[in-house]
């Protein structure tokens, strides 16, 4: 059975916080009732966790190194493993967010930390159940960070048409992205040359501008029914080559592979991926399972890969007619890419 923990971080200076963690079956979100306290976020933000009981560790991990050279060791740690539900305010709006920390986790040893974002209307709650990035994170022992998306319909703001509310208003969630993995790395021992992201539907739309956005901070994404959400897709102007997998249903009704009125076409938003990645040379078919394929241009600049995998299945890629375990697929193409 699944056991969600809450992490209470009370700031007792700039680098060091105290955290408690509570233990509570599997469930919606929840702030339980403990004490609380906030500390400084990105972007304007502050982040609070509320919860009771348990004893706490040193916080801070001591800073990220330079992402040019070997990070070094972490020497305090504010997170344990488990699962920590979070919040923290930005651009105006209180903002919830998991972090999943799994049982290998030292709190010496920096790790990879996956954003992995949630579909519209839905939340980070069922992305949980659905994407596989649960189990896999536990299996390979990595950080999963679950952003819930704005209002009771929630959405991302992902670019010219998706989605909801945080489209319309204009929300910067590429912003709400960096202040959430600044404030993760400042609780736990992350890699920040491993960040990655991936996500179904609007959450796809959102690692598509993560990547065309926020290059310096993401080294690969790998985004799930959804192409690039800007037209033109010149719009999108990463600062670096980044990896890039774009995984699409072959049965995508909802956003089709082929584009609509509203969509890009997906072999257009792959193809303006190769060309801004300078990629050059033919595809190799690196990945194949039954009818679902992946084809990677692996001669791109700077070392990054371009793919494109056509799976057999529907708009919901996850559950697919070849039982392509799309979070696998997805984080053994995100793991071969670091930042510069």
């Amino acid at each position: 059975m699944t056991t969600r923990s809450a992490l209470l971080c009370c700031a007792l200076s700039a680098t060091l916080f105290a955290c408690s963690e509570q233990t509570q079956q599997a469930g919606p979100a929840t702030t339980g009732d403990g004490a609380s306290a906030s500390s400084a976020g990105s972007g304007g933000g502050s982040t609070t966790a509320t919860g009771s009981g348990g004893s706490g560790g040193n916080g801070g991990n001591g800073g990220n190194g330079g992402s040019g050279g070997m990070q070094a060791a972490c020497t305090t740690n504010g997170l344990m493993a488990g699962e920590h539900q979070m919040e923290i305010a930005f651009d105006g709006h209180d903002r919830e967010y998991e972090v999943q920390v799994p049982t290998s986790y030292d709190g010496v040893t920096r790790v990879p930390m996956v954003f992995d974002i949630h579909g519209y209307t839905e939340s980070m709650n069922q992305q949980q159940d659905q994407s596989g990035f649960e189990q896999l994170a536990e299996a390979q022992g990595f950080v999963v960070v679950r952003p819930n998306g704005f209002g009771n319909v929630r959405s991302f703001n992902a670019g010219d048409e998706c989605c909801g509310t945080a489209q319309s208003q204009g929300l910067d969630d590429v912003g709400l992205m960096r202040a959430i993995a600044a404030e993760v790395m400042s609780l736990g021992c992350i890699d920040s040359r491993r960040i990655y992201a991936t996500g179904l539907s609007n959450g796809g739309a959102m690692s598509h501008r993560l990547a065309c956005e926020a290059a310096d901070l993401f080294a690969a994404v790998a985004p799930v029914s959804y192409p690039i959400d800007f037209d033109p897709l010149s719009q999108c102007q990463p600062s670096r080559p980044i990896g890039m997998m774009h995984l699409h249903g072959s049965a995508d009704f909802l956003v089709p592979i082929n584009g609509s009125f509203i969509h890009q076409s997906t072999h257009d938003s792959f193809a303006y991926w190769a060309q801004v990645n300078g990629c050059s040379g033919v595809t190799n078919t690196s990945y194949s399972m039954g009818g679902s394929e992946c084809q990677t241009y692996d001669s791109c600049n700077a070392g990054v890969k371009t793919s494109l995998c056509i799976i057999n299945g529907p708009h919901h890629l996850y559950d697919n007619s070849d039982n392509v375990a799309v979070a696998q697929v997805a984080y053994d193409f995100l793991i071969q890419h670091r930042l510069p």
